[in-house]
């Protein structure tokens, strides 16, 4: 799903193309607590990121492009 993230300036950004296709998987916090870990990747970057259920209050943790 394409989240909207929060840049440090305050701007609102997706990163993903809506007509696209890429490969992901949630993962769910070992430590507990209620955030998700997102993986998403095709073959010219990679973004992580944490959110809660419903992809609520999205962080950006990296977004590396090749």
């Amino acid at each position: 799903m394409n989240l909207e993230y929060r840049l440090p300036n305050g701007e609102k950004v997706k990163f993903l193309d809506d007509r696209k296709t890429y490969l992901g998987n949630q993962l769910e916090c070992e430590f507990g607590g209620d955030r998700y870990f997102g993986v998403l990747a095709d073959m010219d970057f990679i973004l992580i990121s944490t959110y809660e259920a419903q992809g609520k209050d999205p962080e950006l943790i990296i977004y590396k492009k090749r």
